[in-house]
C-alpha cells in the first residue's frame, strides 16, 4: 500500500511539472518565431519595387511613391512613416506592417 502511495506522488508530482515545461518550449518556440519572421520581414529603407508589390495592396505605384518619399525626404524612421508616403493611409497601413519593418 505505502508503494502504492509513493508511487502516485510521484506521478502526480511529474504531471504537475510537465505543463510548466511543455509551457517553457512553446515560449521558447514563440519567441524563434518572432525573430524569424521580423527577419524575413521587407525593410522599408532598402526595398525594391519587386519588394515592396509583393505586399498586400501594394501596386507598382504605391511601391513606386515609398521608394520617391524614402529618396526625397530620406530613410524611414518607423513603418507607421508610411502613412505620409501619398495613397497610404491608416487602412494599408494595418496591412502592411506586420510584412515590414525598418533597420
Amino acid at each position: 500500500m505505502k508503494k502504492l502511495i509513493s508511487g502516485l506522488l510521484v506521478l502526480s508530482a511529474l504531471a504537475i511539472q510537465a505543463p510548466v515545461v511543455h509551457a517553457e518550449v512553446e515560449s521558447s518556440k514563440q519567441t524563434q518565431n518572432n525573430e524569424t519572421n521580423l527577419q524575413q520581414r521587407i525593410d522599408l529603407n532598402t526595398a525594391t519595387v519587386e519588394q515592396l508589390i509583393s505586399l498586400p495592396g501594394v501596386g507598382q505605384s504605391k511601391a513606386k511613391a515609398i521608394i520617391q518619399y524614402r529618396e526625397e525626404v530620406g530613410p524611414f524612421l518607423e513603418v507607421a512613416q508610411l502613412t505620409q508616403v501619398k495613397g497610404i493611409g491608416e487602412k494599408m497601413l494595418s496591412k502592411i506592417e506586420n510584412h515590414v519593418r525598418v533597420k
